[in-house]
């Protein structure tokens, strides 16, 4: 089917990657709270009544962490610091607030001085991610790699070869990524955000029908998580001679899960790519696409393959209805405004047409732009 599909490439992949991640940032990982007045009102005064006491002044300042009110949090969490500084899980839970209020310097501080008195990876880990933002890559993989060598746990070796993953650009981050992601598979050959990991990687390495492979045992690993599915059905047009594995998957999904968005749309996906031509394929793509922009309206993707579908029929009125749903959602999503600017030169609206082809030429502007101006240096 050629073009048709858009593949959105490694960026999103990255960006879905890391839902899975999974970590914990709460020393103690207490369960969500809700944000109520009344226990904050409680816990405010007995703070203030008792400023000595460690209990009263740390509950505080974890219920504010708990809730993400990282200012308010960090404030309270420096008060049962200063009356207790042996206290690991409160110095843990400072630094991480301090992190998140973007203080992170005091952040990195704070964490060098509980690495003084105790080794930890959980540490080391938090460190990695705090030098990760301040944009010191190569501390921050040491971080992150010490943490998985003190403790080599799934969480330690996922961070780490994510964080590797994440700075491919990097000489020998890749190669170190999936290095690392091999070894987490065979550590721990039933974590399935672990495969996913090694997956991206070998994508992200040009190793595709490898990748493909590993990402269809990440789904076959529990068949009732619904996360994988998206990374394989992405990666999937990359390896055309796994196309039947990936289809029987996608198929099981949409079947298992017909009022998830994203089965609709990757089973769509695949009914297209191995040669919807026919009225009937394309009637059920166009179900499936309609279907999974109903379940999920904020998402521009089955808008933009609906378009490039009724593009095909030549149903343009449809086609720029789509496209222009698609562009609303994205604005910055170029490959929809150089349809639209395609589909009004073909309905002779020709200055909609122009307007449309500028969008896209400032947009490849600022793409180019961007990448000239990434630095992957060290």
């Amino acid at each position: 089917m050629g073009q048709r599909i858009q593949f959105v490439g490694f960026a999103t992949i990255l960006c879905l990657l890391s839902l899975i991640s999974g970590q914990v940032a709460l020393s103690q990982s207490p369960p969500a709270a809700k944000n109520s007045a009344e226990e904050e009102r409680s816990l405010l005064e007995a703070a203030t009544r008792e400023p000595n006491n460690l209990q009263a002044v740390g509950s505080l300042g974890e219920y504010y962490l708990r809730n993400e009110k990282w200012h308010e949090s960090a404030r309270w969490l420096a008060k049962a610091y200063a009356l207790s500084s042996s206290d690991e899980a409160v110095g843990y839970d400072l630094a991480y607030a301090t992190m998140q209020t973007g203080d992170l310097d005091s952040a990195k501080r704070q964490i060098e001085k509980m690495l003084a008195q105790t080794d930890s990876a959980k540490l080391h880990n938090l460190l990695g991610e705090v030098d990760d933002r301040r944009g010191d890559y190569v501390t921050a993989v040491r971080e992150y790699h010490r943490a998985a060598e003190i403790d080599p746990s799934e969480s330690n070796i996922f961070d780490l070869g994510t964080f590797l993953l994440q700075h491919q650009k990097y000489v020998g981050f890749l190669d170190d990524s999936i290095k690392f992601f091999r070894y987490g598979v065979a550590q721990f050959p039933h974590s399935s955000r672990m495969m996913v990991g090694l997956g991206v990687a070998l994508y992200a390495a040009n190793e595709y029908d490898e990748a493909v492979r590993v990402l269809c045992a990440a789904v076959d690993l529990d068949p009732k998580d619904r996360r994988p599915i998206e990374f394989l059905g992405r990666a999937s047009r990359v390896s055309p001679a796994l196309a039947e594995e990936v289809d029987r998957r996608l198929k099981d999904f949409a079947g298992r899960y017909p009022e998830n968005a994203a089965t609709n749309y990757f089973y769509a996906l695949s009914l297209w790519k191995r040669g919807g031509d026919e009225g009937r394929d394309l009637d059920e793509i166009g179900r499936l696409l309609h279907k999974a922009e109903s379940l999920s309206p904020g998402w521009y993707e089955p808008h933009y393959q609906l378009g490039v579908l009724y593009e095909s029929q030549k149903l343009y009125p449809d086609a720029i209805h789509e496209m222009s749903r698609a562009v609303k959602i994205d604005p910055g999503f170029f490959p929809a405004h150089f349809r639209l600017a395609v589909l009004y030169n073909k309905t002779g609206r020709r200055a909609q047409a122009v307007k449309e082809a500028s969008i896209v030429r400032r947009l490849k502007e600022r793409d180019s732009e961007n990448e000239a101006g990434h630095d992957v240096t060290q």
